[in-house]
């Protein structure tokens, strides 16, 4: 009887463990796979958003040249609209109007599927919400730039120029336009 026990007792203990030993495989398999994707989710995301920068800092830089050449039309107003060679330019940097254009298909899809929780990082998590935000408060802006560039100040300055476009011999910042005037405000012919 007590052989029969014995005997017994092992097989439990084996099968105790083999059940055991497979359940920990199966959870260790599950938290492996689970780490992987959050690994790939998160290469992913971090490649939406280096394309993103390059982008926002190239709009970035369009807008700065834009700043700049509105504080040179603004000081030329100010010195008494003097003749100036590069006039032209600086009032072209003036149209200059960006579209931000970013990845969001990463992002919405893990929001949309409800699997956020797979990015383990809680702060990353709350950052890209953040992010996502403010881009559309970008795109607005950017809407509201190109509407008032494109519905009110160029159709203003057809008045005082032969051409507007783009010229491979004459750009105001990578790919945008010169107005060649043919007068100033106070003189247009």
């Amino acid at each position: 009887m007590k052989n029969i026990l014995a005997r017994g007792g092992v097989e439990f203990v084996a099968v105790f463990l083999g059940i055991a030993l497979s359940l920990w495989v199966d959870e260790y398999q599950k938290s492996k796979e689970a780490r992987e994707l959050n690994n790939q989710i998160l290469k992913r995301l971090h490649d939406n958003l280096e394309a993103d920068s390059t982008d926002a800092v190239w709009n970035y830089k369009a807008h700065l040249f834009s700043k700049r050449g509105s504080e040179k039309v603004m000081q030329w107003c100010d010195d008494g609209q003097k003749e100036q060679d590069s006039l032209d330019i600086f009032i072209s940097s003036l149209a200059i109007s960006t579209f931000f254009v970013n990845n969001v298909e990463e992002y919405n899809a893990l929001k949309s599927s409800g699997r956020m929780e797979l990015i383990k990082n809680e702060e990353l998590v709350k950052k890209l919400h953040e992010y996502y935000t403010l881009v559309n408060f970008v795109k607005t802006i950017d809407e509201r730039i190109a509407d008032a560039s494109y519905n009110r100040f160029i159709p203003f300055m057809m008045d005082y120029a032969d051409f507007y476009g783009h010229k491979e011999s004459r750009t105001v910042y990578d790919v945008y336009g010169v107005f060649e005037l043919i007068g100033t405000p106070q003189s247009p012919q």
